[in-house]
């Protein structure tokens, strides 16, 4: 999608992006291919051109190449065409987490601006999920003792993001998507810290003395009760599959060069790039009047009722 060009005479990579952009897995391929090659290049200059001044950008594309451009920028000079500069500063906003209200599900589908929210700290994690929560609540057949599960299942993706990152801010997004006759809550949460390869390989070789390979990191991090912290842990992202599959949902992770997908298949495999940190992506369908979901306690999860069948 994205077109590379190495000028080591300049010491500077050139990279071109298509007049079109849409928030989907070829694009975020060409994310994870744009920290690689900055990485290996060691090039001092990144310069971002287009291919056509009529450019069209999703919200959620534009929000979160702008966020990369802006991570890449702490180690390298990177300049863009002043056109496109002008559509990030047209599309793209940035606020604290403090900031985040209530969904507004016209509003928010009629809006062109992707709003990105840096969040830090417990108080605004706790907050943005009780929101994302409450919303998902509002627009779907669920039972109330399912809230407090979703609450923890949510949380554990921003946590994550802070424990196992050593990062001090991750970037959290949100949008409303349609796919006739669907309507989807698209969220992602972002670090440009340590990844859940580096992690587990660390853990692996301190605990056991084993060497992982990156696929065999992503397996391990998803086994119930597997975690590298101190203490217990290790359900988050078990829970979170759990979730994903009852809903019917979409889920996509990227941590370093490694990819995981969940959606009508699960797959796990290595990308041709390499993201510097990990990104949570999930696709939550809206107003599925066919199911209702509760939270089983014995089982510890959510599970799906079929209203045709009762």
């Amino acid at each position: 999608m994205f077109y590379f060009e190495d000028d080591k005479k300049e010491n500077c990579l050139f990279v071109t992006i298509p007049k079109e952009i849409k928030y989907d897995f070829e694009f975020l391929a060409s994310i994870s291919e744009l920290m690689k090659k900055a990485q290996e290049l060691s090039c001092k200059e990144i310069r971002v051109s287009y291919e056509n001044k009529a450019v069209n950008f999703s919200k959620m594309s534009a929000g979160y190449l702008y966020n990369t451009l802006r991570f890449l920028a702490r180690k390298r000079n990177v300049f863009l065409r002043k056109p496109l500069y002008q559509v990030f500063n047209e599309k793209v906003q940035h606020s604290g987490g403090e900031k985040f209200r209530k969904i507004d599900l016209e509003k928010e589908a009629l809006s062109p601006i992707q709003q990105c929210y840096q969040i830090s700290g417990d108080n605004e994690v706790e907050r943005t999920v009780q929101i994302l929560v409450e919303f998902i609540l509002e627009h779907n057949l669920i039972l109330e003792n399912a809230k407090e599960f979703l609450i923890t299942t949510i949380g554990e993706i921003f946590s994550n993001a802070f424990n196992h990152s050593d990062e001090k801010e991750v970037f959290f997004m949100y949008d409303i998507e349609f796919r006739k006759p669907d309507i989807f809550l698209v969220i992602n949460v972002t670090d440009y810290g340590k990844t859940i390869i580096h992690n587990v390989q660390n853990y692996q070789r301190e605990m056991y003395g084993l060497e992982m390979e990156s696929t065999e990191c992503i397996r391990w991090a998803f086994g119930k009760g597997n975690t590298t912290r101190r203490g217990s842990g290790g359900y988050g992202l078990p829970t979170l599959v759990n979730y994903i599959n009852e809903i019917q949902g979409e889920l996509l992770i990227f941590s370093g060069d490694t990819i995981y997908t969940l959606g009508k298949e699960e797959r796990l495999f290595s990308s041709e790039g390499n993201f510097s940190g990990t990104s949570v992506t999930m696709r939550i369908p809206l107003f599925n009047t066919n199911s209702a979901f509760m939270y089983d306690e014995r089982r510890n999860k959510i599970v799906s009722i079929d209203l045709d069948k009762i």
